[in-house]
């Protein structure tokens, strides 16, 4: 199995194009929104504005992140902040990220091994990255769809979501409805509340590293 970001592929001027192009729909939307709400004098149209930005945000905010290097890839589907602190915050593919290596006309299994094969695939290729020095490094994550069993044969332990990060969920909750129904390959609303929060440190994975290159065999076959 060979997972594809269709975006990271293109040449440099094209994803530069598309950049642009992601920037001024999402301007060009917004101005009719508001335009709208000027015409008719019904302000409230203005509450379209939060969803539309946090459905073009992850188009934009990850590749410009990803070339600053505030963003690490590990695999097309699984994302990292900088290491800040002694700590990364390792996150699931945005719906930039699903839009462009996953397909609803694929069906679900075939989605949530892709997923999970670019987990597995991400957490390898960090481990690869990081000396065994930076053992004490922590590891935060947040995910729908590895479940706490799993997680804990690779070191992580489940730990209570925090309130803010649910927040930022139901913020988003629009983005991650898409997202969702992507992996799902049909129409699918997630249960915001069904999010779940691991922690681990770099030495911990890598205590489990034979685990996960069994896990990683497996789903490969």
């Amino acid at each position: 199995m060979k997972i594809i970001h269709r975006y990271y592929i293109l040449p440099k001027r094209d994803q530069k194009r598309k950049l642009w192009s992601f920037i001024f729909n999402l301007l060009i939307i917004i101005a009719v929104i508001v335009f709208m709400a000027w015409s008719t004098n019904l302000w409230i149209i203005l509450i379209l504005i939060q969803p539309v930005i946090s459905i073009y945000a992850s188009f934009i905010d990850v590749p410009t992140g990803r070339k600053k290097g505030q963003i690490i890839y590990y695999s097309p589907l699984l994302l990292s902040s900088a290491l800040k602190n002694n700590k990364v915050q390792l996150h699931g593919g945005t719906l930039f990220d699903y839009y462009y290596t996953l397909s609803m006309h694929k069906s679900e299994s075939r989605n949530k091994k892709a997923i999970l094969y670019s987990y597995m695939e991400g957490l390898l290729n960090m481990l690869d990255s990081f000396p065994k020095e930076q053992s004490e490094v922590k590891i935060e994550a947040n995910a729908y769809f590895i479940n706490p069993h799993t997680a804990e044969k690779l070191g992580f332990k489940k730990v209570r979501t925090k309130n803010f990060q649910k927040l930022i969920m139901l913020l988003n909750y629009v983005p991650i409805t898409i997202s969702y129904s992507i992996a799902m390959g049909h129409i699918s609303f997630p249960n915001i509340f069904s999010l779940k929060s691991y922690e681990c440190t770099m030495g911990g994975l890598r205590k489990n590293r034979n685990h996960l290159e069994a896990m990683f065999d497996r789903i490969n076959q």
